[in-house]
């Protein structure tokens, strides 16, 4: 017999602020029936997996697996799990059967053309489908090649311009700041930050000044996000969970609300920049921004303009890049608040790389961290890299074979076509019996901010026991420019304020959120 998670009603529910007629919920009920009995069908053929003699997790619920006992105690999970079964083996988790692979194997994973990320995300977590983008509207190599192309060679031209506009969100949170201020949580202002440099450098300055636009930069991903979150109900049926991240993107008001936006104030940026071109093609002072290199090269979808074209290519960058550097940004920020001796060694190391470089630490921030400055800080930069390795991660980046034949393992592992995969990300990062980086009387899941100093390995270098930002050809391009913009946020505090805990530093330990928590002081740095 199939059940049904708390009948339609629940659908009905979850659908209410996306103002449907009677019609449609008609529509959505017929759907959904189709749905449930399609994905549950599906779900008895798919989920056998091969007799390849990979080991799987026992587990009794036929639904979702062992994705209670998991979410309970993730770290005691995959610890118990992995030494009993080696690093390859099989669970059922989030309604689906996946192979973690763990150790060297990793590499296998990221190397092999036929494992595709954004389709093994999109299938849990479709954001774009949620913010209106139709599928395959952005082809997955078109939006690398917006970072690869057009922001990451220029990055040294972008620096002056981001650390500028990292310095107004800064100045933006902190007002006056006559009195010392207490912060409840550092992400919105990290987040503020990281909206207004991101915005000067994908749609130009002119734009960075529109407190509204930066404010839906700044919040779509948590906005769009939060609509689906919460309903883990719908995990087990694809079908269904496919068709709510759709109905999201094509229905909701909040949705509409972020698009148009978007479009009216891009759109008349856009439409500006043509007219001014065609007017004076000589003399044209062209900007550069990411923007306007989608403008002369973006290829165009059938039955789309240019216009709605940039703003998804837009929301794609920022879906990539603003939360993700606002959560780590602020992960690193805990992390010195939880060793508050780091801050002065930060500051020394800052003055002295002042110093010798010949600039003025009282002048203005994007004079004083250049892009030489921000990458000359090898005791930040190994602070970054291991904070950013004990993450709150556990069985992350899940990868689809796109392919149409089996992937083989080295080990014998046989993934075949429309499987998935997920990354032992806390066995590789964290775990402390992983020989490859082991050292003597060395404990890997205790935070040693210098651990990479000297070592050849700055906070951009991927590698098996750090995937941050994935590994191989499809790692993250943007990587250089995110952990640019978190060094500036800890150097543009450390120069200008006192920042101290004011209650204790506290990071999580369940699947539930990667973000630490406590609140902090910060007052002015009287500076000589």
């Amino acid at each position: 017999m199939i059940v049904i998670p708390s009948s339609f009603s629940q659908l009905v529910d979850s659908v209410k602020d996306i103002n449907l007629s009677t019609r449609q919920q008609q529509t959505i009920g017929v759907i959904t029936a189709a749905a449930v009995v399609t994905s549950y069908s599906l779900y008895k053929l798919w989920n056998q997996g091969p007799n390849d003699g990979c080991p799987v997790v026992p587990y009794t619920n036929p639904l979702n697996g062992s994705s209670a006992e998991f979410r309970k105690n993730p770290r005691e999970f995959i610890q118990t799990w992995t030494e009993k079964l080696g690093p390859v083996y099989r669970v059922h988790l989030f309604g689906r059967l996946y192979t973690v692979v763990s150790g060297r194997y990793v590499r296998e994973v990221f190397l092999n053309n036929n494992f595709d990320f954004f389709t093994g995300i999109n299938r849990r977590f479709n954001m774009p489908l949620m913010a209106g983008i139709p599928e395959g509207e952005i082809p997955q190599e078109e939006g690398r090649k917006v970072v690869v192309k057009y922001l990451t060679p220029q990055l040294k031209y972008f620096t002056a311009r981001a650390v500028e506009n990292l310095n107004i969100g800064l100045k933006e949170i902190m007002g006056d700041l006559n009195e010392p201020k207490e912060l409840p949580h550092m992400y919105p202002l990290v987040q503020r930050m990281v909206a207004r440099a991101s915005a000067s450098v994908f749609v130009g300055t002119k734009l960075a000044k529109d407190d509204e636009l930066v404010s839906v930069f700044q919040n779509i991903t948590t906005d769009i996000g939060s609509m689906i979150r919460t309903e883990s109900w719908l995990e087990p049926f694809a079908s269904l969970l496919h068709f709510r991240m759709w109905a999201i993107g094509r229905f909701s008001s909040k949705v509409r609300a972020i698009r148009s936006k978007m479009t009216k104030t891009i759109g008349a940026e856009v439409e500006r920049r043509l007219e001014a071109a065609e007017q004076n093609p000589n003399g044209w002072d062209r900007p550069v921004d990411v923007l306007q290199d989608l403008i002369e090269n973006v290829n165009i979808p059938r039955g789309s303009d240019l216009i709605t074209t940039i703003v998804n290519y837009t929301i794609a960058l920022i879906f990539a890049s603003i939360h993700t550097t606002s959560e780590n940004g602020t992960i690193v920020l805990y992390r010195i608040l939880q060793n508050p001796e780091l801050m002065d060694e930060l500051l020394e190391e800052q003055k002295e790389v002042l110093q010798r470089n010949g600039i003025d630490p009282e002048g203005a921030a994007k004079d004083v961290f250049t892009f030489e400055i921000v990458k000359d800080l090898p005791k930040l930069d190994s602070i970054v890299r291991e904070s950013m390795r004990l993450r709150n991660e556990f069985y992350e980046l899940p990868h689809s074979n796109v392919g149409n034949k089996k992937v083989v393992l080295s080990n014998g592992t046989v993934i075949r076509p429309g499987e998935d995969v997920l990354i032992n990300t806390w066995y590789n990062q964290q775990y402390d019996g992983w020989d490859e980086y082991k050292v003597e009387n060395d404990d890997r899941s205790e935070f040693k901010p210098y651990r990479y100093i000297n070592t050849g390995r700055p906070s951009t270098k991927v590698g098996d026991d750090y995937l941050v930002f994935g590994e191989g050809k499809h790692a993250c391009p943007g990587r250089w420019f995110a952990i640019q913009e978190i060094k500036t946020i800890i150097s543009l505090l450390l120069r200008d304020y006192k920042v101290r805990p004011s209650s204790d530093v506290i990071f999580p330990t369940t699947t539930a959120t990667a973000m630490p928590f406590g609140t902090a002081t910060i007052e002015k740095r009287q500076r000589a």
